[in-house]
């Protein structure tokens, strides 16, 4: 979405009745992914480096107005030389992020990258955040986890579809519509028919996530054999179901169809890799929150992948 296409949309919002924009409160505070942020407005190879930044800067302030933020503005960045929370060594069953050449990277992005770790030279209001102890979105969960704890509503963007799994105010990256997740929820369906809340953690365990070379499970055992697990089909497992205990139950019990004994190593592995880390030490095992009595076969998986690293 280019600077225009924002303007107009905010623009539509303020005009059309019932769609007001928040009002603004001191309580609501925005959190950008600036990873992602740094690649998009970079443009291509005719965008000046100048309007790569007023662009950036067009779309934080619009994200501060639809979230009606008057709290603190926080950019968050994956500090160079990062193992993004360890996830490189997590992986074995297929490398993090292996598809990825970073020799692709857009003409601007060195300089866009440079200027925001140098605290957006010129803009008032903007806070940086370096993480070398886990990725950026991890920062971010963190960051909105405890806002959330302390009565403030984290305001978050990105176009990483990872964030939809944690409580907040979600404003979608292309069409600035607002999602309003509570902490802990199980599904909340934005409206561009998205699922928010846990149970996006558990329909990514099963399909996996292709934007960083994570499988989750890559078969299922089927009425006719083992069949890969697409959207459709890790949908179709939970259909019926509301609540982390039981989304355990039934994912892990398709792990254990096709890992056999070594299940609880690859699920362990999986949900490593997949969950956003909340916590003060970015711990790789995070995810354990959300499993409700854990048997001692998934507590020793933990400890292997522990002790592996």
């Amino acid at each position: 979405m280019d600077t225009s296409a924002i303007a107009a949309l905010a623009a539509k919002a303020q005009a059309l009745p019932g769609t007001a924009l928040p009002q603004v409160s001191a309580e609501h505070e925005l959190h950008i992914d600036g990873d992602y942020a740094a690649y998009y407005f970079s443009g291509n190879d005719e965008t000046t480096i100048s309007a790569a930044k007023a662009k950036l800067l067009d779309y934080i302030r619009t994200v501060q107005q639809y979230g009606g933020v008057g709290g603190r503005t926080v950019v968050h960045l994956s500090s160079s030389g990062t193992d993004k929370g360890r996830r490189y060594k997590i992986a074995t069953v297929k490398p993090y992020q292996g598809q990825r050449d970073s020799s692709r990277r857009p003409k601007n992005w060195e300089a866009l990258r440079n200027w925001l770790e140098d605290g957006l030279p010129g803009s008032v209001g903007i806070q940086i955040k370096m993480w070398l102890d886990r990725e950026a979105d991890d920062g971010v969960a963190a960051s909105a986890r405890f806002a959330l704890s302390k009565g403030r509503m984290p305001v978050i963007s990105s176009r990483d579809k990872d964030f939809r799994m944690f409580g907040g105010l979600h404003v979608v990256w292309t069409t600035l519509d607002v999602v309003r997740v509570p902490a802990n929820a199980w599904e909340v369906i934005g409206p561009d028919g998205e699922v928010y809340g846990h149970k996006w953690f558990w329909l990514q365990m099963l399909q996996g996530d292709s934007a960083d070379h994570i499988p989750g499970l890559e078969m299922i055992k089927g009425k006719k054999g083992f069949k890969t697990c697409g959207p459709s089909c890790a949908e179709s497992v939970l259909q019926f179901v509301d609540n982390n205990l039981d989304a355990f139950f039934n994912v892990s019990v398709l792990y254990e169809d096709y890992y056999g004994d070594e299940w609880a190593d690859r699920f362990v592995e999986q949900a490593a890799l997949l969950w956003m880390r909340n916590d003060n030490k970015a711990e790789v095992d995070n995810f354990m929150q959300i499993i409700p009595q854990p048997e001692k076969v998934l507590l020793d998986a933990v400890q292997r992948l522990k002790d592996r690293l």
